[in-house]
């Protein structure tokens, strides 16, 4: 019985990632006039998470390079969701902070994480301590998976 589930499960796992995938892409507005794709989102939960961070330290976090950085937080400028100003603290060094909009932006996306975490812990509260041990190594090992995919792609 076990080895006939495989391919469905399989399949499941697929179709789950590619539904979070999607979502991924999709632009959202979280209750403003701003659609923001994940990434911009993201970049404003990390300028929120690190008041007054520098463009180096915000890259290193978000793991991208710092002139991918730059456009960011260049469109979240012209959006009105983030400032750059001169450090406080040294003058050759700029900071990046969120505008009232973007903290509106920020505090709404934390809400929505919040939400999203709630229905999946309910999603897994049903299942015994073994079962969520084993999940979480599966999920591990599939993490490990993609990684060694992923890094094998990256030196072709």
């Amino acid at each position: 019985m076990k080895k006939e589930a495989l391919p469905e499960l399989s399949s499941i796992f697929l179709r789950v990632v590619n539904r979070y995938n999607e979502i991924e892409k999709m632009p959202y507005s979280y209750g403003t006039d701003t659609l923001l794709h994940p990434s911009e989102t993201h970049t404003i939960e990390c300028i929120g998470d690190n008041p007054d961070i520098n463009v180096t330290h915000l890259a290193d976090l978000l793991g991208i390079t710092k002139g991918a950085v730059s456009k960011r937080v260049q469109k979240l400028r012209l959006s009105g969701l983030v400032t750059k100003s001169i450090s406080p603290n040294t003058e050759n060094e700029v900071i990046i902070s969120l505008t009232d909009k973007g903290v509106e932006i920020y505090q709404a996306h934390a809400k929505f994480s919040e939400q999203l975490n709630k229905s999946i812990m309910r999603l897994y509260s049903k299942f015994s301590d073994d079962v969520i041990m084993e999940l979480e190594k599966v999920g591990t090992e599939t993490e490990e998976l993609f990684l060694k995919i992923a890094n094998e792609r990256k030196k072709r």
